[in-house]
């Protein structure tokens, strides 16, 4: 699974020259996404030498993403692998806020939900998190990197070699891997 905030988009199947997506998205916080017909996305896509050259970079780093995230889940704890999520939510967010259930994040990390609630205990008692329903707050970002150790980071940085800046120009954005 993926995971696309405001810095991407959909519809790699287009880009690569499939009229077939063979996923489904869903928009799984508060917030807004925009909505485009195939026609004058394709459109587009003729119409600009650089639109498809820059979008098969993001495709790219997707891809990037989703292997780094198979690896991370067959060899890291639970509360590497959820350290590793809050932060890459909160890269894709503005501020520290995440509107998220335990529910959710079970089906993301392929989990049971009472080993969620386990995990955000563990690193809330660490101070980097405060869990609370529906809602979890990152309170100490480093702290939080340091517990995801090597499952972020890697990716970010293709990210940034592949397509720019991610994250949002928050204050508490600045602490990213150094690239």
């Amino acid at each position: 699974m993926g995971i696309i905030g405001f810095e991407g988009m959909t519809g790699s199947a287009l880009i690569m020259g499939d009229e077939l997506a063979s996923f489904d998205c869903y928009v799984q916080s508060t917030s807004e996404a925009l909505r485009m017909s195939a026609a004058p996305f394709l459109e587009a896509l003729e119409d600009s030498p650089t639109l498809r050259p820059f979008l098969l970079r993001y495709v790219q780093y997707l891809h990037i993403q989703t292997s780094y995230t198979a690896s991370i889940n067959a060899r890291h704890s639970l509360e590497v692998r959820l350290a590793r999520w809050l932060l890459m939510c909160s890269d894709r967010t503005i501020g520290d806020r995440l509107m998220i259930t335990h529910e959710f994040l079970s089906v993301m990390l392929g989990v049971r939900r009472p080993g969620v609630t386990v995990g955000l205990q563990t690193i809330e008692s660490h101070g980097y998190i405060r869990a609370r329903r529906g809602e979890i707050t990152i309170r100490d970002r480093k702290g939080l990197m340091t517990l995801a150790r090597d499952s972020y980071g890697a990716p970010e940085l293709q990210y940034r070699r592949l397509v720019g800046d991610l994250g949002s120009k928050n204050p508490s954005r600045q602490d990213r891997p150094p690239t």
